[in-house]
């Protein structure tokens, strides 16, 4: 589906539809090296910045909300999810600008293309795989094998027999485990292209069938929708990790 007009298409030379979300998204992490180059500056100065700023500012607000994400990174993961909080926090801010400037006209949100979820969602995946393999080892493979354990038996019989039904047992669980797995970065982007491309077409038909300030409610209702995508994306990233990097007890 084409857009009528677009910053991108309109005053670059070379882009179109087809790539138009790769532009987009480059200009979107653009603006977020942009703002932490503004940023990080004030906040390293750490002595200077113990106070918070009088009533409810920009800085207040961050602090606040990426406090809530360490919260949700140390309640599942454990005690060792702060460490996982600049990947986590860079997956929700890059999932949440790619949404967010799909509101402003003349442009389109990268995440309405599907390509765009299946790369973030692939990203996600290796580095969780990777996660849980630099805290186990490889005992990481034990997470793909059925928790039952082959005991120590005295019968020579017995065990003849139980051990194939075991090997058959860990197989069957594997497989299951390695399906699950690969489908985990297939739901992640299904389930983001699905809401913002949804999102994208029913504020497009309201503002063609009612120019004039109806449009305003599904913007505000597609604000809501940007932050919980990208909410829901990351809090199931941080569940991934947790499975990748637990321990048993």
């Amino acid at each position: 589906m084409d857009h009528p007009f677009t910053f991108f298409e309109r005053y670059l030379p070379g882009v179109n539809h087809h790539n138009l979300h790769m532009v987009t998204a480059t200009f979107v992490v653009l603006l977020l090296a942009l703002a932490t180059g503004i940023l990080f500056p004030r906040l390293r100065k750490a002595k200077e910045n113990i106070l918070p700023d009088r009533g409810f500012s920009l800085r207040n607000g961050f602090e606040i909300f990426m406090d809530m994400i360490r919260g949700l990174c140390e309640d599942i993961i454990g005690s060792d999810g702060r460490k996982y909080l600049p990947f986590i926090g860079t997956v929700f801010f890059f999932i949440f600008g790619m949404n967010i400037i799909g509101m402003i006209p003349g442009f389109l949100p990268p995440t309405e293309n599907a390509v765009t979820g299946a790369a973030v969602a692939t990203i996600v995946f290796i580095a969780f795989n990777y996660f849980g393999f630099q805290e186990h080892g490889l005992s990481y493979f034990k997470h793909f094998l059925a928790p039952v354990p082959m005991g120590k038996q005295k019968s020579i019989l017995f065990t003849a027999l139980l051990v194939p039904a075991m090997i058959g047992l860990h197989s069957l669980f594997a497989a299951i485990e390695v399906v699950g797995m690969a489908f985990r970065p297939v739901s992640l982007s299904i389930r983001l292209y699905g809401n913002i491309f949804g999102d994208h077409v029913v504020l497009g038909i309201f503002s063609d069938l009612v120019p004039w300030l109806f449009p305003m409610c599904f913007m505000v209702l597609g604000i809501f929708v940007s932050f919980m995508q990208a909410f829901i994306f990351m809090l199931l990233t941080i569940v991934y990790i947790s499975g990748a990097v637990a321990h048993e007890h």
